[in-house]
């Protein structure tokens, strides 16, 4: 007897499942190499203020330090995607200005990191920096700003969620690392950095600062992140002609220079 042929829309939901089974795989295997972005190193390993740091994996990773002022704040720094610590000289360049201190670090394979890149070994290697400044120079944490930049957004939230700073700053951040490219990112396995579901859980001060302009992550990605936020003080600044990667120096220092003033001045 001749076998009957399965009906279409059985085969059209197998073929479906085999798809999205494919798909899941991938996202799962290859997200980190996705998401992260190394470029060649855009400094020396003679560069001043440059030491070195490691995580509990024994990754290696250079960091620019400088130490603040007494009664200044110091800012630990997450750079963004496509750059490393060498990209950022003009900002520590303020903050030294100001007095305050500041500790960069590279993710590993970023710059002259050692280890590969991915959300696991970022957020080994902020915990390393964290310890680095709180252990090794005895900064308190209520003397500490938790600073993030795109990318650095991810492992300085996950940060802010098990250490309290004095504030997390989040610099042109998303919700989640898959929601960049899909409004739909629950659909598929291996999503890096859930921001939201963190940030709600933090109470730390925050402040946003989001382009808007911006076309790689949207402002609405800012703005979600600053609501969800139970934090008391929070603020959200929005820079109507700025864009992802054309964020000036005192565009960000400005900001975040009036927050920890006011932060510092309320008696509460």
């Amino acid at each position: 007897m001749e076998k009957r042929p399965r009906p279409f829309w059985i085969r059209l939901v197998r073929g479906c499942l085999i798809v999205y089974a494919a798909v899941c795989v991938y996202s799962c295997t290859m997200a980190d190499r996705l998401i992260f972005m190394p470029q060649r190193p855009a400094y020396t390993r003679e560069a001043p203020n440059l030491i070195s740091l490691s995580t509990r994996k024994d990754e290696i990773l250079p960091a620019f330090y400088f130490p603040a002022r007494v009664g200044k704040p110091t800012i630990l720094y997450s750079h963004g995607n496509a750059e490393d610590i060498g990209g950022s000289i003009e900002l520590y360049q303020a903050w030294r200005r100001d007095g305050w201190g500041a500790l960069a670090y590279d993710y590993p394979g970023y710059g002259h990191a050692t280890g590969k890149p991915g959300e696991a070994s970022s957020q080994r290697a902020i915990e390393a920096t964290w310890h680095s400044l709180t252990d090794e120079h005895a900064i308190p944490p209520a003397d500490i700003i938790i600073v993030g930049r795109s990318i650095g957004s991810g492992p300085s939230v996950w940060l802010a969620d098990r250490h309290k700073a004095a504030a997390l700053v989040l610099i042109s951040p998303f919700t989640s690392s898959f929601a960049v490219r899909s409004p739909a990112q629950w659909i598929f396995p291996g999503n890096r950095f859930p921001n939201l579901k963190r940030i709600r859980q933090i109470d730390t001060p925050l402040l946003v600062i989001h382009g808007e302009s911006d076309g790689i992550i949207p402002v609405s990605h800012g703005r979600t992140l600053h609501e969800a936020s139970p934090a008391k003080t929070k603020r959200f600044v929005g820079l109507p002609e700025a864009g992802h990667n054309d964020l000036q120096t005192s565009e960000i220092t400005g900001p975040i220079r009036e927050f920890i003033a006011e932060l510092r001045s309320d008696p509460h």
